[in-house]
């Protein structure tokens, strides 16, 4: 009874969280390009599944062109923050997989949630990675999503979604937030496979490659965009 009482706050922001993303999803606008990378990365691998390459920055955006479309995996810690973020995943049609990253040398559920990762990869499940994430450098892809495609010889799949209208935040990768009824532009990149014998050499060059991707094109769709600082 004590444990209900004092989750119950707990409980309640994250169904106010919910309601404020529901509602602000039901005005975007979303036009997404390159859907014929999306259908070859399937085709690429036995089990039809792929991994989005994703800036940290732009989750929101690609989350929202993604919802309630396919049980995409969705990576969450395990922290309190984690549980509003599974939370509100799992609302939007996603799969969440929980776990962090070491904290003082002590790892707080990371390899865990990458071998369930892996095991429902193989299981024909997609997912995205923050390739940047979660705490940088900003646009530098690190090697944990070639480690994944390696591991199931899933391709990867870099995409953006940028909005018309958002809020910036002051964060180490500027977080963005789409604003109220902004139209938001998901793009494909070609699909990118990795070899199940790459050494380190050649998962940093495929890092570094998805890097590019994913600046050229987010290039490609940063037009007459408004941003406000929070």
């Amino acid at each position: 009874m004590v444990t209900y009482i004092s989750n119950l706050p707990h409980a309640i922001l994250q169904r106010i969280i919910w309601f404020f993303v529901r509602t602000l999803l039901s005005t975007y606008r979303i036009e997404v390009l390159g859907t014929e990378f999306r259908d070859q990365a399937k085709l690429m691998s036995p089990t039809k599944s792929f991994i989005f390459a994703v800036w940290h920055e732009q989750v929101v955006s690609v989350m929202s062109g993604h919802a309630n479309t396919e049980p995409y995996l969705a990576l969450s810690s395990r922290s309190k923050d984690g549980d509003y973020a599974a939370f509100v995943s799992k609302k939007l049609g996603f799969t969440p997989v929980r776990g962090s990253s070491k904290k003082k040398n002590k790892d707080k559920g990371g390899k865990e949630a990458i071998q369930i990762y892996v095991t429902k990869m193989h299981a024909g499940f997609s997912g995205g990675i923050t390739v940047d994430g979660p705490k940088g450098p900003r646009q530098v892809c690190k090697v944990g999503v070639a480690l994944i495609a390696k591991e199931t010889g899933a391709p990867i799949l870099p995409v953006v979604g940028i909005a018309s209208r958002y809020w910036e935040f002051n964060s180490w990768d500027r977080f963005k937030f789409p604003k109220p009824f902004a139209k938001i532009k998901l793009k494909y990149g070609e699909p990118i496979l990795v070899s199940a014998d790459a050494d380190a050499i050649e998962i940093e060059n495929i890092c570094a490659h998805v890097s590019q991707v994913l600046k050229q094109l987010e290039l490609s769709l940063q037009t007459n965009t408004e941003k406000i600082h929070a």
